[in-house]
C-alpha cells in the first residue's frame, strides 16, 4: 500500500496586501499560481517572477519581506505550482526558508484564492488570497484534491470537504483546533464524493477511526494515538461522538463527508524523498 504524505506542522501565511518591491501593478492568485499585471498590460506568471521580492503581511499583521527563489509543478498535481520562498530577517539581513519542511522534505508554498474567518473557517472570496505551505493541512488538503474553489466528480461543492479535511489531518476530533496526531502517522482517507477512495479495507493493520464534517468528527471508533488521547477520555469530554458501532454507514448517517482508517498500532515513518513519493492512492501521513 502506498500513501501520500501529510505533515501537520507548517506555517500558513495569509497575504492581504502584497506588492513586489520595485514593481507596480497588481499581484493576484490565478488558480494556484501568481499573475502580476504590469502597467503596460503585460501579465507575468509565477515562473517569470523568480527573484521577485514581495512585501506582505503575516497572519498577525506584521510586515514580512519574502523572495521567490524557485517555482516548479507539484508532483501531486501539475496545475499547482510550488514556490520556494525565503524571508528576510531584518535583524541579521539574512534570508531563510519561509516554510517548514513537509514529509517529503519540500519547503514550498502556493497561493490559494479565498480567506480564513475569525473562527478559522475557509471563506470563498475572489478579492482575497493567502499563501499556504505544503507542510500544513491547508495546503495538503488541496494537494489531495479537496479544492474549495472547485467541484467534485459529480458537481459537489468541495468547500465543506476542504473544511472537514482541516479537522481530519490533525485529528481535531472536537473541532476546537486541538491536534491529536504525530508527524508522519499513516492514515487512509476517502470521501462521499469519490475524490479519494480507500486502500486499506483489506489490511487488518488498519481500522476505522472516524467520520468527519466541516465542524470536526461526527463519530469516533478509535483515536489515532491512544497515548495522546485515549478514546474513553475523548468520549467523556464529547459523548456525542460515541456510536455503536462508529463505522462508515453511521458516519454517513450523521453527515460525514470524509472518513479515515488508521493503524491499530500507530507508527510514524521517516520522510520519503520527493522522487519516490506516491502521487496516487487515498492515504496520507499526518
Amino acid at each position: 500500500m502506498m500513501f501520500r504524505a501529510f505533515a501537520i506542522a507548517g506555517a500558513v501565511l495569509a497575504l492581504f496586501q502584497v506588492s513586489p518591491a520595485g514593481a507596480s501593478g497588481g499581484l493576484a492568485a490565478r488558480g494556484y499560481s501568481y499573475a502580476l499585471t504590469l502597467p503596460d498590460g503585460r501579465v507575468l506568471g509565477s515562473a517569470e517572477l523568480v527573484g521577485a521580492v514581495l512585501d506582505m503581511d503575516d497572519p498577525s499583521g506584521r510586515p514580512v519581506t519574502a523572495r521567490i527563489d524557485h517555482v516548479m509543478p507539484s508532483r501531486e498535481r501539475s496545475d499547482i505550482l510550488l514556490h520556494s520562498l525565503s524571508v528576510l530577517n531584518p535583524a541579521t539581513g539574512q534570508w531563510g526558508p519561509m516554510c517548514d519542511a513537509d514529509i517529503t522534505g519540500r519547503r514550498a508554498a502556493f497561493p490559494v484564492p479565498g480567506r480564513w474567518d475569525a473562527q478559522k473557517r475557509y471563506v470563498k472570496d475572489a478579492t482575497r488570497w493567502f499563501l499556504t505551505c505544503t507542510a500544513g493541512s491547508q495546503g495538503k488538503c488541496i494537494l489531495w484534491g479537496y479544492d474549495p474553489w472547485r467541484t467534485g466528480p459529480h458537481g459537489e461543492d468541495l468547500t465543506d470537504f476542504y473544511g472537514a479535511c482541516q479537522h481530519m489531518v490533525p485529528a481535531d476530533y472536537q473541532g476546537n483546533g486541538v491536534p491529536h496526531t504525530r508527524n508522519g502517522t499513516d492514515i487512509d482517507v476517502w470521501d462521499t464524493a469519490g475524490v479519494q477512495n480507500p486502500e486499506s479495507l483489506n489490511d487488518p493493520a488498519f481500522a476505522f477511526e472516524a467520520g468527519w464534517s466541516p465542524t470536526g468528527a461526527v463519530c469516533v471508533a478509535k483515536t489515532r494515538w491512544s497515548n495522546l488521547l485515549p478514546l474513553r477520555t475523548l468520549l467523556e469530554s464529547a459523548p456525542g461522538l460515541a456510536a455503536s458501532p462508529c463505522d462508515e454507514a453511521e458516519a454517513r448517517r450523521r453527515g460525514a463527508l470524509l472518513f479515515n482508517r488508521s493503524r491499530l498500532v500507530p507508527r510514524t515513518q521517516a520522510p520519503a524523498l520527493e522522487t519516490t513519493q506516491s502521487t496516487s492512492g487515498a492515504g496520507g501521513r499526518t
